[in-house]
């Protein structure tokens, strides 16, 4: 990794740009950019090689294309930015946007540069992007948290211009601090109640166990243990199931393959008579544990194995020593375990380019002034209503 004291000694001239335009290419760089993942700030796995190539494999569509921008400094990585080439159509024009896409399958994929470096890098990558691709109308990134570098590297920028909006969901995720005893203390005596009466009816039952699979014991393989209870959980009749499509379940399998070979890769299960009863798909870099998938067998549900698992979750935490559990997402039930929520934004950078302005820009902020309008009107009429 480039040390934060090598701040002073690194300049945008220094640094070598690579492009890269198909999976074979993306794979070179693999391991440097898994590595930058893990050290990063951001902590989001969905910006690492393991995501973006098993998203770019099975997701982009026929009429759209992806290219992925790399900085080195040297031999070293310390800079990379995947974008999604997509088209767009104004007034009977063809123009395409530069984007980062949020799906059922990814979010917050954000530009990953070395520590301490970003505000050197991140401008670098941005400005190769534009010129690869330089007839775009913009470039648009969804949900990036905000302790992303990114935010603020783009704010620096004085050639383009932002509009940036606050993202309707916040990201939940619990800070580990203290000890796991303290934290269960603070909890709220219904949610220990819970705990306590669903655990003794639970452990009632034949071969009740928590198992965590990490490193090499966690692999592919496990997938369809996820599949299965996530077909027997709520979702089965209110969300979309791996299990209903094909192009799911690829995209899971490789991804979990990948993150395996990353060693980031860990099933947390519970188990009782015989099968699995829950199940959280999870991630392990250097400073979070992410929680990216979570299913429960609904037949189990006056177990409540979900929060059964998930206590151990957070206790395991606690002694893996991470800084956090991060949700990602933002539920009600996450409310009962003391959670912070971090605020999104989604950010669209457009240059003074006349076309990039009027075809991009200007459409931008009065769809963004309209929207502003209409959350002012409805807070009005609730407040006479009442």
């Amino acid at each position: 990794m480039v040390a934060l004291t090598q701040s002073k000694l690194l300049t945008k001239e220094k640094l070598k740009i690579q492009i890269a335009e198909n999976l074979e290419e993306l794979k070179l760089h693999a391991d440097s950019w898994n590595q930058l993942v893990f050290e990063s700030t951001q902590q989001l796995p969905m910006t690492s090689y393991a995501w973006v190539s098993s998203y770019f494999e099975h997701y982009v569509e026929v009429d759209e294309s992806w290219f992925c921008v790399f900085a080195y400094n040297d031999s070293e990585l310390v800079g990379v930015l995947p974008l999604i080439v997509t088209p767009k159509r104004f007034f009977g024009f063809n123009f395409s946007f530069l984007v980062t896409r949020r799906s059922s399958q990814s979010c917050s994929l954000d530009i990953v540069a070395a520590l301490g470096l970003e505000n050197i890098i991140i401008p670098v990558l941005i400005d190769a992007a534009r010129q690869f691709c330089p007839h775009h109308l913009g470039m648009v990134f969804n949900r990036l948290p905000e302790n992303s570098p990114t935010i603020a590297a783009l704010e620096g920028m004085s050639h383009i211009i932002l509009i940036k909006e606050l993202d309707w969901m916040m990201g939940a995720h619990l800070k580990i601090t203290g000890c796991f005893d303290e934290y269960r203390k603070n909890l709220s005596g219904n949610l220990k109640s819970t705990i306590k009466r669903s655990g003794k009816k639970l452990y009632q039952l034949e071969g009740v166990k928590t198992i965590f699979l990490k490193g090499s014991d966690a692999t592919e393989k496990h997938l369809p243990q996820l599949i299965e209870v996530e077909a027997a959980s709520w979702k089965r009749t209110r969300g979309k199931l791996i299990a209903s499509s094909s192009t799911d379940i690829s995209f899971y399998t490789n991804l979990t393959r990948r993150l395996s070979e990353a060693g980031w890769l860990e099933w947390q299960l519970l188990e009782a008579e015989g099968k699995t009863i829950a199940i959280n798909l999870a991630i392990k870099l250097k400073r979070s544990t992410i929680i990216w998938k979570l299913a429960y067998d609904e037949s189990y549900s006056k177990f409540s194995p979900g929060t059964i698992l998930f206590e151990q979750v957070v206790k395991s935490a606690y002694e893996d020593k991470v800084d956090e559990i991060n949700l990602i997402s933002d539920f009600p039930w996450y409310d009962n375990w003391k959670m912070d929520k971090r605020p999104h934004y989604t950010i669209q950078v457009y240059s003074h380019q006349l076309i990039s302005l009027m075809f991009g820009f200007l459409p931008a902020y009065i769809l963004k002034k309209l929207k502003m309008l209409k959350r002012q009107f409805t807070k009005r009429y609730q407040i006479f209503s009442n």
